[in-house]
Parts: structure tokens; sequence; C-alpha cells
């Protein structure tokens, strides 16, 4: 029988498969949120991977009130200082900075992200409030200091996240932790699905068959043999998007959707195994478990962000029975 057609290798939706421009990802969608205001987002670091039992409470699962082992994912969050205020309005169907508020309250350690740094706190909460009519949309920029987490890493982490909620609950809450510390237990909640954010552990340049899975041709093909057999037809004249061509692999950014949390830890050395996490070490801070893995190498940031497709049909709250290595 001759076979005239098969799949392609390698997937199309995640192109271009180019370097992420920056370790810690923009976020570049935010849902929305109508329940109390708070930030819709978290920075942390991830440490490693645990077992972890629980028994499962999906509805219609076939292991329905059963006891189940999972990989679960340790996520260290050191408490993020909300560095300021961002107001944003509406210009042209999109978003238009109005104005920006730093704290006054801030460590040194933010210099060593933006030298010119310069507090305008009281000034800029009194431009805020006269723009309150203008605002679409308020945001904090959450700073993380990895260096709570156990990292060597002294420069924070910035990041721009929503506050969900009324548009003036959400000023008012903003302004009122302007400076001040939120942690993990304020924003998610065990069993809470969250999307994931995050780099991929980067693997260099590859060819195409590392990086798109063609098959390694017969050993008298005359060009090469983990090549692809033909880059396209004569017309269009130019070599289409869709050929595979070898190039950047790894070090990408992607995004996984409704990672559930099945534990937060308030100390994280209880989670941390003898000896420590390998290349990560000890977790100093308060962490997270998520089902299943992440993507990137240890130490890498992740953001943690209120999801954007939730299931349909929301499980109770899982029953952690033990979180450990198993021998």
């Amino acid at each position: 029988m001759v076979k005239y057609s098969r799949p392609r290798h390698g997937s199309l939706a995640y192109l271009p498969r180019s370097r992420a421009s920056r370790i810690l990802p923009r976020v570049k969608f935010w849902p929305k949120y109508d329940g109390e205001p708070k930030p819709l987002g978290f920075i942390g670091y991830k440490a490693g991977h645990l077992t972890s039992f629980y028994i499962d409470t999906t509805p219609n699962s076939p292991t329905q009130g059963l006891e189940i082992a999972k990989v679960g994912t340790v996520i260290a969050t050191p408490p993020m200082i909300v560095a300021g205020v961002v107001g944003y309005g509406e210009e042209d169907g999109g978003l238009r900075e109005l104005t920006r508020v730093w704290s006054k309250k801030l460590p040194d350690i933010i210099k060593r992200k933006i030298s010119t740094w310069r507090p305008n706190e009281d000034e800029g909460i009194e431009k805020l409030k006269s723009l309150k009519d203008q605002l679409v949309e308020v945001r904090i920029i959450g700073m993380a200091r990895p260096a709570l987490a156990g990292l060597p890493k002294k420069t924070p982490d910035l990041l721009e996240i929503k506050v969900g909620g009324a548009l003036d609950k959400a000023l008012e809450y903003a302004l009122s932790k302007l400076g001040e510390e939120i942690r993990i237990k304020e924003i998610f909640k065990p069993g809470d699905f969250i999307d994931v954010i995050g780099v991929t552990k980067g693997k260099g340049f590859a060819g195409v068959v590392k990086r798109w899975g063609v098959k390694i041709l017969p050993r008298k093909k005359r060009k090469g043999r983990r090549v692809v057999g033909a880059i396209g037809p004569w017309k269009p004249p130019y070599v289409m998007y869709t050929v595979p061509r070898p190039g950047q692999l790894g070090y990408h950014r992607r995004t996984e959707f409704n990672k559930r949390i099945l534990l937060i830890e308030d100390d994280g050395l209880k989670l941390t195994p003898k000896g420590g996490f390998p290349h990560f070490g000890v977790v100093k801070t308060e962490c997270i478990v998520l089902e299943g893995t992440v993507p990137g190498p240890p130490k890498r940031p992740i953001v943690l962000r209120y999801p954007a497709k939730p299931p349909k049909i929301v499980p109770e709250p899982p029953e952690v029975t033990y979180v450990g290595l198993v021998k």
C-alpha cells in the first residue's frame, strides 16, 4: 500500500521558536476578576520536585476518594513588596499609562534594578486620585527578592500585576498596600487552579532532528542524513515558515494553564529534602506545591497568575497526606 501523506513533524503553534527576551516573562493577558480586590499574580522561584500523596476529590474520576501519588513541584514564594502603583487609561482600544507612583519605603536594593529610582509617593498619590475618572485598570509593581528564597541573586525582580475587582476598590487596595508586603496566602489558597508562565530550559542551537523530530534519512542519502529531504517547492520562490529549520531550541517563554495548588507551606524547611534540592539548596521561605511540573530549571523565576481559562468543574481542596521523597 502506498502512503500518500503523513502528519508533519513538530507543532507550528509555538512559532517563532526564538529566545525569550527576559528571564522573568511578561504577562500579556490578565483575566477578568469580580471578587474582592487582590493582585492577580505572584512571583515564585522553582526549587525542585517531590512526590505528593493526596485523596483524589475530582468528581467522576476512577480514583475518586482514593489516595493517589503524583509529582509535585515546589516553588519558593518569598513575600513581595508593593514597590509602586500604576494607573492606566484607554487610548485607541489599548492601554496608556497615566501615572506611576513609587513608594518611599523601599530598601536600597531597588537601585540595583533602577539606578535612577526616585520616590514620588506623596505627589503621585494625589495625581493618581485626580485621574480616577480616566482609569480603566490599576496595577501594582511587585518587587520579589530572590535572596529571601536562598538564591545568590541580589537584584530584585519587578513585575506589573493587575489588581482585580471593582475599579474604585482596586485603587483603594493598591494604595493601602503601597510599600507593604504581600504574601502568597493573600492571593491563592490550596485547591486553586493557576496559570504558570515561565521560560524553559535553554538548549542552544540545534538541528532539525532534535528541534523538530524529523526522520533521519537512509545511509546512502547523498546530501546528509540529519537534514530535511527538501526545503520546499520552486513556487513560491522562498522557504516557507512551515519547513523545519535549525535554530534556537529552548529558553522559550511558555504558559501552562490550570496547575492545581496542592499545598501552601509557611516553612519551606519542612519540605526540603535532606541535603537540599539539587541545584537549588534549602527553601528558606514560604513555598507552594503545584501538581505536575513547570517549565524551566531550578532557581528560574516563575509567574503565578489567576487562571485565564478556569475549569468548569472545580473539585474540593485536596487532602494531602504526604509530600516528600519516596525511597
